[in-house]
């Protein structure tokens, strides 16, 4: 009898022990459990955290080298403005008439190159109609002064096969927010207020009207105008030569002109 006894209380110790032993596991697998619950929680918020840096460097990388720093136009009758990053290239192209509209929606611009973009629109077939007239091309830059002697050697280039009424003119960056407000390529809205020196009468819209052939005539007529009556005062005619067809000019625009803004506003 006595040895049951023992026997019984035995078997108690041990289920005892069994038990206790049997809690420490199960609170070690809650432990694990619910560590590995934290850990991928924490390591995906790290992820996403990363992410958001990545995407925020990503996103103000993109736009910096997206932001336009140079101006570039073309202007024929048709008038065509480039804008360029600071590696020189073409980040959008406007087109500031139909002709403008017509030269460049077949072609491929953006990403290209300033040098092969003038290549591809002065080579396109829709501008031989105006090469083959002889109108005058004028290339009108504005960049900041270290941009400048760069991109107006590679217009040079660009140009010098040409050989016909090709005039190069260079002028400061404000100078494209005023152009953009008159609803005018900068080269346009550049010639605009050379021309409007001797005629403050010519409106922005008249002037939007005119190819660039028309509007360095008057400016000629003007200049040889003046001429003349400067040499008659002095007892003669002095004709002034004509302005070069190659070579880089200063845009005249600080003079006038700025109050006289008369046209629809376009931005780009």
């Amino acid at each position: 009898m006595a040895n049951k006894i023992k026997d019984a209380f035995d078997q108690i110790r041990a289920d005892s022990a069994q038990k206790e032993s049997t809690k420490q596991f199960l609170a070690e697998k809650r432990r694990k459990r619910t560590s590995l619950f934290y850990r991928p929680a924490i390591r995906g918020i790290a992820a996403a955290v990363c992410l958001m840096v990545i995407l925020a460097a990503g996103a103000g990388g993109y736009a910096w080298i997206q932001m336009p720093v140079s101006y570039l136009s073309i202007d024929v009758n048709p008038s065509i403005e480039l804008a360029l990053n600071r590696f020189d290239k073409v980040v959008s192209v406007t087109a500031y008439n139909i002709e403008g509209e017509e030269i460049i929606k077949n072609l491929s611009l953006k990403g290209k190159e300033y040098t092969e973009a003038i290549d591809l629109v002065i080579g396109s077939e829709a501008m031989s109609v105006y090469l083959a007239s002889k109108e005058d091309i004028v290339f009108t830059l504005a960049a900041d002064s270290s941009r400048e002697s760069e991109l107006e050697t590679g217009v040079e280039n660009c140009s010098g096969h040409m050989g016909h009424g090709c005039r190069h003119v260079s002028t400061d960056v404000e100078t494209v927010s005023a152009a953009h407000e008159c609803g005018l390529s900068l080269g346009k809205y550049n010639a605009w207020l050379q021309l409007i020196q001797y005629d403050d009468s010519i409106t922005v819209e008249e002037c939007r009207e005119m190819s660039m052939s028309e509007i360095n005539r008057l400016i000629r007529e003007y200049e040889q105008d003046g001429a003349y009556h400067s040499g008659t005062e002095h007892g003669g005619y002095d004709e002034t030569e004509e302005n070069s067809a190659s070579g880089w000019q200063q845009g005249n625009h600080h003079q006038r002109g700025h109050h006289h803004r008369g046209g629809r506003g376009e931005g780009e």
